[in-house]
């Protein structure tokens, strides 16, 4: 085999070529341009993300949350090989895809109980500190009321005043 060199934009041309949506595939495009399948696939290894997904990708930012879901909704049900030959196609990675999925389920949990109204709040507080306080209360005077009847009974039993003592 004769050892050939080619141009850089040569390589980039091919592995863009071979990585465009509705490509033949490598040995069609390799056969298409000339160049042994191997030196092909090598360069799609080396180039690939280097140059055109970088080139050809949009940020993360740029893409509209409408696109994203959509994204989503048609990724959901594919096959690994489904879903990298749409992700290859859309020039989307799948770490993005990821991100997206983790962002719309997160976005659709509940974020907790919804805040109280500050004024509830001190309502409720209040509230509990003075059934706290009658609790007390209340527990207060059926001592005193217990302690009172005990008295009177042991008068009647033992007769007899306080004041006597």
């Amino acid at each position: 085999m004769i050892n050939q060199s080619y141009t850089e934009g040569f390589r980039s041309m091919a592995v863009a070529k071979l990585t465009s949506p509705g490509s033949p595939g490598l040995n069609a495009t390799a056969q298409e341009l000339g160049i042994p399948a191997p030196t092909l696939f090598g360069w799609r290894k080396k180039y690939a993300n280097s140059y055109f997904m970088k080139n050809n990708k949009k940020k993360n930012n740029e893409w509209t949350p409408e696109y994203k879901l959509q994204v989503i909704a048609e990724t959901l049900l594919l096959s690994k090989k489904g879903l990298g030959e749409y992700l290859r196609k859309n020039g989307i990675y799948s770490s993005d895809l990821e991100e997206w999925k983790n962002n719309f389920y997160n976005s659709q949990k509940g974020a907790g109980r919804p805040r109280k109204d500050p004024k509830m709040q001190e309502l409720e507080k209040r509230e509990k500190e003075l059934t706290k306080n009658i609790s007390r209360k209340d527990k207060a005077l059926a001592e005193m009321s217990a302690r009172i009847v005990l008295l009177k009974k042991s008068h009647l039993l033992f007769g007899g005043t306080e004041d006597e003592e």
